[in-house]
């Protein structure tokens, strides 16, 4: 229970504002049972506008006078705190030369100390134009925590980091940083730190980011970030929402788990490559353009020719079982440029020509447009997060790369296969076609083979792949989605591994690229 001092509201908004933070800071701060409980001190009215007629506003002379910038007493203006931002200026003292965390004039305890060491109030600050917010150890339960992994000059970490869609930047805790040896870097102009009241807080800048790290996020999903370096005990790493709005992940707010990533991810941030073999890497083997003398009965499993016919119907067709009660959202067109239109138009015309879209008339209709692959080329995408939105998650589990490493041990040659158009081998269930359909400036158009962008696609392609190649798995063959490794102690045992699987990938109407394949290696970048 506190006790406030009885006293007449003030007359003046601005008046009454400061009072209400003065007030709400004595209340959320507290005091410990064993102190002596302390009065609110009096309101002071200080000359801050003159009225309408051009007069000072009276001022109570018979109140002390507070200091410059105390919390838990009357703050300065905000046009005040604009000017002595801007200028550099102490937000205690108004002198220049140091904040108000170093302010010689500011007395030293009484702010933020709760009695109970340990506990944190739960905080909110505005971080520059960025903001991030934070909450106690024990609300735990109400974030979304993910496991990632950061490298970084031969250095491996493994921690959670906290999804903040209310916060405006990628942080990482500055004890976090300092234990781990992470280095850092001086930002050229350091970022204030006040709190959502204006009030400096007890870091009052942020000074340094990080070095640029490797992060993965789940199995595959890589990238190269920085972090900038706060005060968050609680949380080590905090991935804000231009992460969130960059990645777009299918997150499940039940199981606390991302579930699936945005189209763009799919070619910018998965699929990066893990080493097999030595680390020492002179010359990378040269890709193939021809099939090895000892497969070329098998050569026909390398034809461009066969993937280009629409598939046949299969068990593994893959459905698109909707939400109950739900629809597919209406897209709208995005804008392309006249280069963009043109790849558009010829990848309409080539996939009506083969059959893998037709015309349609679904009321679904999602956005058509192009990110650019990592050779420089422009592949095109379709945005189907709406539609994933309301898909109902098909549970087929994605091996670990982890597990899948494991069992290479004694391998000695490997072969690299990747299949050709992989998920377009695939078609779409019967009468579930009208769900794929997008909207394009000559027309609207759905798929009959499985596209790229469904959040099912992977679980389904990996539950195919996995059928067809069943009694080699765990014996001689790892594989990823459409990447196949072939594994063998030696060259002769691996010449027969390499043709039953050839055999078994033809019989199942599944056929490598040729270009990307490599043949008996004693070192391959897999999953690259």
């Amino acid at each position: 229970m506190f006790e406030l001092a009885p006293l007449k509201l003030p007359e003046h908004l601005d008046h009454l504002v400061d009072f209400c933070i003065a007030m709400d800071d004595q209340i959320r701060t507290g005091h410990s049972r064993d102190r002596p409980r302390r009065l609110l001190p009096p309101l002071p009215l200080v000359p801050r506008h003159t009225n309408t007629s051009g007069t000072p506003e009276p001022v109570r002379t018979d109140l002390p006078v507070v200091e410059p910038m105390q919390i838990g007493r009357t703050g300065i203006s905000e046009a005040e705190r604009t000017y002595r931002r801007e200028r550099g200026l102490c937000f205690y003292c108004a002198g220049a030369g140091h904040f108000r965390l170093q302010c010689p004039q500011r007395p030293r305890g009484g702010r933020g100390d709760t009695g109970k060491p340990g506990q944190r109030t739960p905080t909110s600050q505005v971080i520059g134009s960025l903001y991030a917010s934070f909450v106690d150890n024990e609300k735990k339960k109400t974030r979304i925590l993910v496991p990632i992994s950061l490298t970084w000059e031969g250095v491996h970490l493994k921690t959670e980091a906290f999804l903040d869609s209310g916060a405006s930047g990628n942080f990482m805790d500055r004890v976090f940083a300092s234990k781990n040896l992470m280095p850092l870097v001086l930002k050229e102009r350091p970022l204030m730190v006040e709190a959502i009241d204006g009030k400096p807080l007890s870091c009052p800048h942020i000074t340094h980011d990080t070095i640029e790290v490797c992060m993965k996020t789940g199995v595959l999903h890589q990238e190269t970030i920085r972090f900038q370096i706060i005060d968050s005990p609680s949380c080590p790493v905090v991935l804000g929402f231009p992460w969130l709005t960059e990645h777009n992940p299918v997150i499940d707010w039940v199981q606390r788990d991302i579930k699936c990533w945005g189209p763009s991810c799919q070619l910018k941030c998965m699929g990066r490559a893990t080493v097999i073999g030595s680390l020492n890497i002179a010359t990378a083997p040269p890709l193939s353009t021809v099939v090895p003398d000892c497969y070329q009965a098998l050569k026909e499993v390398f034809s461009k020719a066969r993937t280009e016919v629409l598939p046949p119907h299969r068990p593994y067709d893959c459905a698109i079982e909707l939400l109950p009660g739900t629809m597919p959202p209406r897209g709208h067109v995005y804008p392309l440029s006249q280069k963009e239109n043109d790849i558009m138009e010829e990848y309409i015309k080539e996939n009506l020509e083969r059959g893998f879209i037709r015309r349609s008339s679904s009321p679904a209709g999602a956005g058509f447009f192009f990110v650019s692959k990592k050779e420089g080329d422009l592949r095109p995408c379709i945005d189907y997060r709406g539609l994933n939105r309301i898909t109902i998650r098909n549970a087929y589990p994605i091996p670990l790369i982890t597990e899948l490493f494991d069992r290479l041990k004694g391998a000695r040659i490997y072969t690299k296969l990747d299949l050709r158009g992989a998920y377009n081998l695939i078609r779409v269930k019967k009468g579930h076609e009208w769900k794929t359909a997008f909207n394009t400036r000559s027309g609207h158009y759905e798929y009959l083979v499985m596209p790229f962008g469904l959040c099912n696609a992977p679980a389904v392609f990996q539950d195919l792949i996995n059928d067809t190649l069943r009694d080699f798995l765990q014996t001689f063959v790892i594989v990823y989605l459409d990447d196949i490794l072939i594994y063998s102690p030696d060259k002769e045992t691996h010449h027969t591994h390499v043709q039953q699987v050839l055999r078994r990938l033809l019989k199942a109407g599944l056929y490598c690229k040729l270009e990307k394949c490599l043949f008996d290696i004693e070192m391959v970048h897999f999953l690259g």
